[in-house]
């Protein structure tokens, strides 16, 4: 951290907090007339965000000056799964969380829901999210406090690491579209078969085009067993409309959607 100054006065003098002195220091200052630059050490951060006011001084002979700053310092972040996220308690800790956008409340600033595999929870807002061109479908990567509002879990104080767009496409759209596994579509059609199985594996069709889902999982970030059971769990049948998130892929020369993430479906009956 460094601190660029203009002093009114002769040479700068800096306070540090007692509470910080654990973690912050000085490493130089270097002053030229009314310039002087402050350079500050910061240990590394295994805890909570954590953060400290600075104080300035100088002085011309006749009067003192101050100015103060706030240095804000983010701590370890850890990988956890909306579940596990949900059962954390309200804190400072950071966490990184993966997922669907499902729905967006408000676009000015970013309310969101955010669905993996494990559960959906509620985001109280995306730094800068008119700038991110988010939309609903996306998967993103965010950073967030575990909060809550009236006892209801929420995350709080969100930015933006990653995005992954996903673009709404035909059945027959995505057929004319070549093989990528980072390209991702959202497909809705007919289920026209279920295979035998626990993954999900079925055919979907929109008026004469159909595409083979080499696997329906419950959602993003779904590994091992966890990728299971999707067509138990949320009662699919033949002639239900369901809406899958996939990247196109062929196998033996037949195109298919692979490793489909259940969005939404309408039952037939």
């Amino acid at each position: 951290f460094i601190a660029y100054l203009t002093c009114k006065g002769q040479g700068v003098s800096v306070d540090i907090p007692e509470d910080a002195e654990s973690w912050l220091s000085i490493s130089s200052i270097q002053s030229a007339g009314t310039s002087a630059v402050v350079k500050f050490q910061a240990e590394a951060n295994t805890g909570e965000v954590r953060e400290t006011t600075i104080t300035f001084h100088t002085t011309d002979g006749t009067k003192d000056y101050t100015s103060q700053t706030t240095l804000s310092q983010l701590g370890a972040i850890i990988d956890a799964s909306i579940e596990e996220f949900l059962a954390a308690e309200v804190s400072d800790k950071l966490y990184r969380l993966e997922g669907v956008i499902t729905n967006i409340s408000h676009t000015t600033y970013g309310n969101l829901d955010l669905r993996d595999f494990s559960g959906e929870a509620y985001v109280y807002g995306i730094e800068d999210f008119t700038t991110l061109g988010l939309k609903v479908g996306d998967i993103i990567t965010i950073v967030g406090k575990r909060a809550a509002y009236k006892e209801n879990p929420q995350v709080g104080d969100a930015f933006l690491e990653s995005s992954i767009p996903v673009t709404a496409a035909t059945i027959a759209e995505v057929l004319a579209k070549p093989d990528d596994p980072n390209t991702y579509f959202m497909v809705t059609g007919e289920i026209s078969s279920i295979a035998t199985g626990d993954y999900g594996n079925l055919t979907l069709k929109d008026g004469d085009d159909e595409i083979y889902s080499y696997g329906c999982y419950p959602g993003w970030g779904a590994t091992g067993d966890d990728r299971k059971y999707v067509v138990v769990d949320k009662g699919l049948k033949v002639g239900d409309q369901l809406t899958v998130i996939a990247p196109k892929d062929s196998y033996q020369g037949e195109p298919q959607l692979s490793g489909s993430i259940y969005f939404s479906h309408v039952s037939s009956k």
